[in-house]
Formats: structure tokens, C-alpha cells, sequence
């Protein structure tokens, strides 16, 4: 599948921070109600990472032995997965997503609707192709704390700056230094310079925010016939969580050729046409 575009900024910018060798444990790149979801998963079930940047999930459910896809704009993301972890990786758009209705055991969406264009649509779309009975694992920026704030007015001058070219060293040595020691340091070490240049960039640079209150999430999954079976705040974080159930309302029973098997080879096969 060709990408939408020809080079996005998370071409440019890769959400790439987490080591590639899987030396951190899983509560150190992933919220704690999406680890316990992995963490109950049968292997055998298709779990579909949408918008998987470089692979911090897709890595966890990797070594797992999860049967997985990744999906993403970035091309140069989903070269990054394919690379490091061997599974298949679609290049697509949140908003036209290139599976079947009904496709996945489980849709995870971290920290990726809300810089759609239109984060509702993108919504209905990882319904679509969830199961019936499957299960989803959404987070989304809230619309108070510190980051609307950080993203609204220092991020605005920053974006402004890097416009310009002979304001780049300024933003770096007034913000991207200082961005790059505080996590140093709350990372106890063991971040990388590029790590926090990437964090940095999709922070305050990313072209496109949407921050979501939990009110309109829940009417989102009351239209597309999903319940919310938890709700986390993540009180001091950026970010709220929900884990997600289709409703069952077939009383059909399953067509026995679409297997997970075949799932995953039609899936393999957008990857190269």
C-alpha cells in the first residue's frame, strides 16, 4: 500500500525512544491497564496495533509471541517494526483503515486518534474492525492538566521557531536541552539524546492535537455499540485510558474461512502491494 503521503512528520520524526532489545519491562513503556490486557492475552488471538510508531507495543507483544500487525502512516515507522521484531507492518491511514470489517481479537489505538485529523471517524474505524465480543485499548489526551497548556503556548513558540532555520539552535539550547535532562534524569539514566528528541518533537511539534474529554469518548462507544469495561484517569499524566468491549449482535454463526491465518496473509499482502 502506498502511504498517504509522501513524507510525514512522523517520517521525519519517529516516535522511537524505547530500546529496540526489549531491556525495559512492560510498565516502563506502557500504561498499567494496557500491560495487564497484554498480559492476559491468548497467544492465538490477532491483535491489530494501530498507529504503532516504532513499535513500543508491537515490540511487547512481540516477544510474547502475540500474534500481531502494526499499522501507520509512517513508513519509515512501520520499516522500523518489520525490522526489529519480524511481524507484518501496513502502511494506512487511521481514518481508511485497509482490514475487514470484524478483523481483530483486539484493536489497540495509544496515543494515536488524537492526532487524526478527525478523531471521531478514526474512532468508528477501530470499531469497525474489531470483533464482535473483541476488545480495544484507547488512550487520548485529556483536555486539562499541564500539557494542553505546555502544548497550547510554549509549544506554540516553539513551532514558530523551527520555521525558521536560524532559530533552530536557540530552540534546541533553551528547549530541547532542557527537555532532554529532565528525562535523563526521571529516567534515571537511561535515556538517549535521540530518545528525548523524538519525545520532544512529537510533544510540543506535532502538527496536530485533539484533547478529548471522557464524556465524549463514552458517547463515541454508546454510537458504535461499545461499552467501556474501565476507566483509568491516570491522575498526573497527559493522557486517560479505556479499555473497550464490542457488543456481540450477531446471532449468526462465524464464517469459518475467515481464520486468523488468513487475517494476517491479507494483511502481509496490502503490506507489498
Amino acid at each position: 500500500m502506498q502511504s498517504t503521503e509522501p513524507v510525514t512528520f512522523y517520517d521525519r520524526h519517529p516516535f522511537d525512544w524505547v530500546p529496540p532489545g526489549g531491556s525495559e519491562e512492560i510498565d516502563a513503556v506502557v500504561s498499567r491497564p494496557l500491560a495487564e490486557l497484554i498480559q492476559s492475552l491468548d497467544p492465538s488471538l490477532l491483535v491489530l496495533d494501530i498507529g504503532c510508531g516504532a513499535g513500543r507495543v508491537l515490540g511487547v507483544l512481540a516477544r510474547r509471541a502475540i500474534r500481531c500487525i502494526g499499522l501507520d502512516r509512517s513508513r519509515v515507522s512501520v520499516g522500523m517494526i518489520v525490522e526489529r521484531y519480524h511481524r507484518p507492518g501496513v502502511v494506512g491511514d487511521n481514518l481508511h483503515l485497509p482490514f475487514a470489517d470484524g478483523t481483530a481479537d483486539v484493536v489497540i489505538s495509544d496515543g494515536v486518534i488524537h492526532h487524526t485529523d478527525d478523531p471521531a471517524a478514526a474512532f468508528a474505524e477501530n470499531c469497525r474492525i474489531l470483533k464482535p465480543a473483541g476488545r480495544m485499548y484507547l488512550a487520548v489526551y485529556k483536555p486539562y492538566g499541564r500539557y494542553p497548556w505546555l502544548y497550547k503556548y510554549p509549544g506554540a513558540v516553539i513551532r514558530i521557531g523551527l520555521r525558521h532555520q536560524w532559530a533552530g539552535p536557540f530552540v534546541a539550547f533553551f528547549a530541547q536541552v532542557p527537555y532532554f535532562l529532565f528525562h535523563f534524569v526521571r529516567a534515571k539514566g537511561r535515556r538517549t539524546w535521540a530518545g528525548a528528541r523524538n519525545l520532544f518533537f512529537d510533544y510540543f511539534v506535532t502538527p496536530r492535537v485533539a484533547f478529548l474529554p471522557r464524556t465524549v469518548v463514552e458517547e463515541w462507544c454508546r454510537k458504535h455499540g461499545v461499552r467501556v469495561v474501565l476507566y483509568d484517569e491516570n491522575r498526573g499524566g497527559n493522557v486517560h485510558s479505556f479499555c473497550l468491549a464490542k457488543e456481540d449482535r450477531s446471532s449468526a454463526a462465524p464464517d469459518p474461512h475467515k481464520s486468523l491465518a488468513a487475517e494476517v496473509t491479507m494483511a502481509e499482502q496490502r503490506q507489498t502491494a
